[in-house]
């Protein structure tokens, strides 16, 4: 254990006082690994899980709006990080966050390489290995969500996606790739990571077979690729498909709690959260409010508009994340049941879509009351109710930027007001200011 207290302890001085992918360093110390070791370092959670995933993505959305004084009390960073008008911002960041992990994941890979399989430690290394992977990948996903534009099938070998770091040597040029590669890159990893991982994880902060089936899942519907998208998230729920009943504390649910979900819950099958230096749309709690015409779309017997919202002085904030103080960003069951109907409307299999959706819903409303499912009768129709309790039961999960742009490159139109001191300031459909910039302290560095 020596050596890996070692190794994590050069991992976070040099994170601490130098940013990953900038200023070049000297990698040629070799520290010797074994695979405890290296199962060490993708077990700890607070390196590899714990406010790792971008932040950026949330306050770009339109799921909240800051009141004036709320508004006024950020330091000016804050002030354009609302208004999508962030020029210069350093270390600690999003970026710096989501490649730590990728830098482990990739030390790694580099000491399986040295260690070699054999029979005696095949079960362990393959476990090791699809564990680097699924990091790798997983992280990636994340840093395109924020830093590249929407998947377009006609421009994306020639947009510029984000840097897809494959090793641990600081001297190797830092390149951007095309969003094509790096959506390539994601899935890659993921395939590869699928058949050495155990179908459920022992712990959700851990890889596993279903959580690859959910990144895919992820992944194809940032593509577009809707066919595949409902494939995955059908796997991924033949193998873990909990939901937890809204009603129930027994199923870790406190309605009157100030956070109502306990973290690790049952719905989760792959545990991450967002990096809370940047929560501009937080703001230590003083701040955002969610989105008034979002919040009368939940009906009275809806409990997740209890389990989700705490009302503030004449407004809503937001108090249910599955990660209890922090804010939730991993792959949990309700996603994937969203995703599958989605797919299914899109295959027009309309039936099919509400039926996934209404099972879904009725773990969420009131037992006390009648629920009534949700019908549709055209694919558009399915759709638009389909896509209204998504938002509804992922809100402040780090997705509904990438929804957008996903969305509106199918000509949804959506576009993202703030009104501030009378002046209305818009993110229009396509903006480029939706794609978070690559942080200034970093672009000199970046080819």
């Amino acid at each position: 254990m020596k050596k890996i207290f070692y190794t994590i302890l050069l991992l976070v001085a040099f994170s601490s006082c130098q940013h990953y992918l900038d200023l070049k360093g000297n990698n040629s110390r070799a520290v010797p690994v074994q695979l405890d070791d290296l199962q060490a370092l993708l077990n700890d959670a607070v390196r590899m899980n714990q406010e790792r995933t971008p932040t950026m993505v949330e306050n770009w959305s339109d799921d909240y709006f800051m009141l004036p004084g709320n508004f006024a009390a950020l330091d000016d960073k804050g002030r354009r990080i609302y208004l999508w008008d962030i020029l210069i911002y350093n270390h600690p960041n999003d970026w710096s966050n989501g490649y730590q992990p990728i830098y482990n994941a990739n030390y790694c890979l580099e000491g399986l390489q040295k260690i070699g399989r054999n029979s005696e430690n095949g079960e362990t290394y393959d476990k090791v290995k699809g564990a680097a992977l699924f990091y790798r990948s997983y992280y990636f996903q994340q840093l395109l969500w924020a830093f590249s534009p929407a998947y377009d099938a006609e421009t994306a070998s020639s947009e510029l996606g984000i840097v897809l770091k494959e090793d641990t040597d600081f001297n190797t040029p830092s390149v951007r790739s095309s969003v094509q590669d790096g959506y390539y890159k994601v899935i890659t990893d993921a395939e590869a990571a699928l058949p050495l991982l155990p179908a459920v994880a022992a712990v959700s902060t851990q890889p596993s077979q279903a959580a690859v089936h959910g990144l895919l899942a992820r992944a194809y519907l940032s593509m577009r690729l809707y066919e595949k998208a409902g494939y995955h998230a059908s796997e991924a729920l033949k193998l873990k498909s909990d939901l937890m009943d809204y009603n129930k504390t027994s199923d870790g649910v406190f309605l009157t709690r100030t956070q109502t979900f306990d973290r690790y819950n049952r719905e989760v099958i792959f545990h991450s959260d967002m990096n809370s230096s940047q929560a501009a749309f937080y703001n230590g709690g003083r701040g955002g409010r969610v989105d008034s015409n979002l919040v009368l779309t939940y009906q009275d017997t809806d409990l997740r508009k209890q389990a989700f919202l705490r009302a503030t002085q004449g407004y809503y904030q937001f108090k249910g994340s599955y990660s209890n103080s922090r804010f939730f960003s991993g792959i949990a069951s309700d996603e994937l049941y969203l995703i599958k109907a989605e797919c299914l409307a899109r295959e027009e299999k309309v039936v099919d879509a509400m039926q996934v959706l209404n099972h879904l819903l009725s773990y969420r409303f009131n037992r006390n009351s009648v629920f009534v499912p949700l019908t549709a009768d055209s694919k558009a129709a399915a759709l638009q109710i389909i896509l209204l309790e998504r938002r509804k039961t992922l809100l402040f999960r780090g997705l509904r930027l990438t929804d957008i742009k996903r969305l509106n490159k199918e000509g949804y139109q959506i576009i993202v007001t703030r009104k501030v001191d009378g002046q209305l300031y818009q993110l229009l459909p396509n903006d480029k200011r939706a794609l978070v910039p690559i942080p200034t302290d970093l672009v000199s560095f970046i080819q």
